[in-house]
């Protein structure tokens, strides 16, 4: 009995291939759409949150607002060694502590020239950022302590001064017009972050040997701190706020003259509107997937007044109201099943191909096709239910009357 309802299902609709076309089109498009923007929405969300993961995600950090003033109208102080000394003799959840400089250079190898971020710091810096080398290795606390004229350098700016070919490892480099280094390590590649700047793009240099050929610098421009896993974050910048407060013998009355940021708090944010974002999407997409489904009830009810007479003959010779409605919405699962079958096919294509060329995770997972797959088929089944109750309600006598 199925088989023949199948059959005849598909006999119907192919005696109007354009029209079937279209109606199987709008479910398609919805489906796609449905399958698309939720996988585009939670690949974004994932890479936006990796980008700040890849900062340290149990850090604080703190910014010197050198160049503002406080409520006091004293100007802001750069951050010292007496920062770096205080917060680790204050502070033990602090397990690891990064003062660095950060300033643009010209930096020359034997060929050429680039312009170039230069991170003079420690080794902690490379522990807070998860970032090891791709090559060669990062530096070390003996390369700050004996001012070792070594550097590491990022995958843009290696590309940047030796090419794609030519291998940097042991090559010599001039920063600005004073520093010599030797090239002991090329970072893993992280790509751009959130603004847009290109991550690998930087030097980095032992602070003690920049001091040695650029002369100690006004203070340092940040100072990062790894949090032990078992503390709280939140714990820890409360901390760090008091001890520099009291570092820079701030009176209760004065405003910070830094900043203090955690990676968690970011992470949250940038979670929540990243979610609130792919429901939105997802929300426009579901408006597609019920255009689809009101699609599929218009080429039904259309359907229905053009076979009124067929409707009347089976009525007359013995056809029950529920073998109607059976057909009818035996045709409605006929167009939401291809509808939604190749809506499901084409959204995951879609969603891979974007997440590829973005640099997005790939986020596609059957659970997502099952449920775009299951939504084109319950909406296309339910919009078919009115044109099939009244096909199965037709009067068979004014049926067979009406020309």
């Amino acid at each position: 009995m199925w088989r023949d309802i199948t059959r005849q299902a598909f006999t119907s609709l192919l005696r109007r291939p354009g029209r079937s076309a279209l109606t199987v089109l709008g479910l398609l498009i919805g489906v796609a759409s449905f399958i698309a923007m939720v996988a585009f929405g939670d690949g974004a969300r994932k890479s936006v949150v990796a980008q700040f993961e890849a900062l340290g995600s149990h850090a604080v950090f703190v910014r010197s607002r050198f160049g503002s003033s406080g409520a006091t109208g004293r100007p802001a102080a750069m951050l010292d060694d007496d920062d770096v000394a205080n917060l680790r003799k204050d502070i033990p959840a602090i397990v690891a502590i990064a003062p660095y400089v950060r300033k643009g250079l010209d930096v020359r190898s034997e060929r050429r020239t680039s312009r170039v971020y230069v991170h003079a710091t420690t080794s902690d810096f490379f522990i807070l950022r998860n970032w090891p080398a791709a090559s060669g290795g990062v530096l070390l606390d003996s390369d700050d302590q004996r001012r070792a004229k070594v550097c590491v350098i990022g995958a843009t700016t290696a590309a940047a001064l030796f090419g794609e070919h030519e291998d940097p490892l042991g090559a010599r480099l001039r920063i600005g017009d004073r520093l010599h280094c030797n090239v002991i390590g090329v970072l893993a590649p992280k790509g751009s972050n959130v603004s847009g700047s290109d991550q690998d793009d930087l030097v980095v240099v032992p602070i003690r040997t920049y001091t040695a050929a650029f002369g100690f610098p006004e203070g340092y421009n940040n100072i990062d701190a790894q949090v032990a896993p078992e503390v709280a974050v939140s714990t820890v910048r409360d901390l760090v706020e008091k001890t520099m407060r009291r570092s820079h013998r701030l009176n209760p009355a004065d405003s910070n003259d830094f900043a203090i940021t955690s990676p968690d708090d970011v992470i949250k944010a940038a979670d929540q509107t990243s979610n609130l974002l792919g429901r939105l999407l997802a929300g426009v997409a579901l408006i597609s997937l019920l255009v689809g489904g009101i699609g599929i009830m218009n080429i039904l009810l259309v359907s229905v007044g053009e076979r009124t007479q067929e409707i009347g003959i089976r009525s007359a010779i013995g056809a029950p109201p529920r073998a109607i409605l059976t057909q009818f919405l035996a045709e409605a699962l006929v167009l939401s099943f291809v509808g939604a079958g190749l809506g499901a096919a084409l959204g995951s294509l879609a969603s891979v191909l974007v997440a590829s060329k973005m640099g997005w995770a790939q986020v596609l997972s059957w659970e997502l096709v099952a449920m775009g797959l299951g939504f084109g088929v319950a909406v296309g089944i339910v919009f078919g239910i009115l044109p099939a109750r009244r096909a199965s309600t037709l009067d068979p006598i004014v049926a067979l009357r009406r020309e």
